[in-house]
């Protein structure tokens, strides 16, 4: 279902397109001149089918406006006359497509179906501009243990399946690669991976994130604005941390899984789409049924087929593959040419306990690729208490990168937070001195400059 403006002056004109596009399942506005069309663009049509000749605010001026603000939105211009040079006119001023009245259903349906495609299109490339640094599926899976196969091995089964899939393990062990990797696997891969981190919502926000709103459904909906669920049709839907999920949206998820269609916020319109739906957390979700806070049936809904993604200290031998993935991942980012590990500095890690799984190993790289002097990672680049890692028993706990709680209950700094403590430290070191503090990393000043300028390190001398 698209929302499609029909701007003409003349009622019967409008009647008939509103029931022509109705009868094929959209929603139509029906506006009888360009003022009132560009009223009420912040309503997000799909397309608009707009009078050439109407009083007050004709269809140029009105095509005009509306390209100012919303260049990629598909305005198909009516007209009485076959006038080549107003067609010519509408087409350089971005118009997609021009009809002749009387209409020709063919024709017009035809020009509508190709209107609605283009408009589809667009917004799956911005989004998915928005997400090329993230996209890398089964091939940004690094390793080849036997606890990782295992697990590749049923991610490759359920993918070519329409059933649920409940991915769980600890923080920073993968899981969204997982199911980026079981959306490239089945047949909704030809939609879009769309993913939505429960925890990171707050509870009155979540049902709007999930299933968008009406204009107006409530203080600051300013506009009608599309679902993450809407986004990811013919698609896969991820619900991270899906523990974190409020009871009011677990029970209109629940609606959806069973009904397939659901209803945006302050709208009483269904809207039905296919989408395959993948959640993850690390919580044990069978206490949180205990505890009130999940929905018992939402749960056999989400674990069809439940996946645990293996910690990586069950896969040690991935290590140093994977560390040579974050050295080839960042090199680029510094003026200076690393391209080794040093075997001692590689039994440090692989020695290592890793609370905080794949995310610490690279959050570790990084801030050695920074604070290293030589062409390679030495144990003297890694933290304190890794220098002289030797596990005791596998049970060593480093304090860096995962945003959760370690086993020994030490809270595990993010990553990004963990590398611009690292770098402010230096630069407090120097005195807020730029060149200085990229003397003492080894880095140009330029490089450094740009780490000044990602991470909003403040420039002046610590007190």
């Amino acid at each position: 279902m698209a929302l499609i403006f029909a701007v003409d002056d003349d009622p019967q004109v409008r009647g008939l397109l509103k029931v022509l596009f109705e009868d094929r399942g959209h929603e139509v506005v029906a506006l009888e001149g360009g003022k009132q069309c560009l009223d009420r663009l912040d309503e997000n049509p799909s397309a608009i089918f707009l009078d050439r000749v109407m009083p007050e605010m004709d269809g140029m001026a009105t095509l005009e406006a509306i390209k100012a603000t919303q260049k990629d939105l598909p305005v198909i211009m009516a007209t009485s006359i076959d006038d080549a040079g107003s067609i010519v006119e509408a087409m350089k001023l971005g118009a997609f497509d021009y009809i002749v009245k009387p209409f020709d259903e063919t024709r017009l349906f035809t020009i509508l179906d190709k209107a609605l495609a283009q408009n589809t299109l667009v917004g799956q490339v911005r989004y998915l501009q928005n997400e090329l640094n993230k996209v890398q599926g089964i091939s940004g899976i690094i390793g080849n243990s036997a606890a990782l196969t295992q697990t590749l091995e049923k991610i490759r089964k359920v993918g070519a399946s329409n059933a649920g899939v409940l991915l769980l393990g600890e923080s920073g062990t993968g899981k969204e690669l997982m199911a980026r990797a079981i959306h490239e696997g089945s047949h909704f891969s030809k939609g879009l991976f769309v993913d939505i981190n429960c925890g990171a919502i707050p509870e009155n926000l979540q049902e709007s994130e999930l299933f968008g709103h009406r204009k107006g459904a409530f203080t600051g909906a300013t506009e009608t604005r599309k679902g993450r669920l809407e986004l990811a049709d013919e698609g896969t839907l991820f619900l991270d941390e899906v523990a974190e999920m409020a009871l009011n949206t677990q029970v209109k998820l629940l609606r959806y899984l069973q009904e397939k269609s659901f209803e945006r916020v302050g709208d009483g319109k269904k809207i039905t789409t296919h989408t395959r739906v993948i959640a993850a957390t690390n919580k044990d979700l069978t206490k949180n049924i205990e505890e009130g806070t999940f929905r018992e049936d939402l749960y056999y809904r989400l674990a069809v087929f439940p996946v645990t993604i293996p910690p990586l200290r069950e896969r040690k031998e991935d290590i140093p593959s994977l560390a040579r993935h974050f050295i080839d991942k960042y090199k680029n980012e510094f003026d200076k040419e690393i391209t080794s590990i040093t075997q001692d500095a590689m039994d440090a890690l692989v020695d290592n306990y890793w609370p905080g799984n794949v995310r610490q190993l690279e959050n570790v790289i990084y801030r050695a690729m920074i604070i290293t002097e030589s062409g390679r990672i030495d144990t003297q680049s890694l933290p304190d208490d890794m220098k002289s890692a030797k596990s005791g028993g596998g049970k060593q706990v480093q304090r860096v990168s995962s945003p959760h709680i370690a086993e020994n209950g030490e809270t595990i700094l993010p990553f990004e937070e963990s590398v611009k403590q690292t770098l402010q430290r230096a630069l407090d070191l120097s005195n807020g001195d730029i060149s200085a503090t990229a003397k003492r990393l080894n880095l140009t000043r330029s490089s450094f400059y740009r780490m000044v300028q990602k991470y909003s390190l403040k420039k002046s001398a610590k007190k």
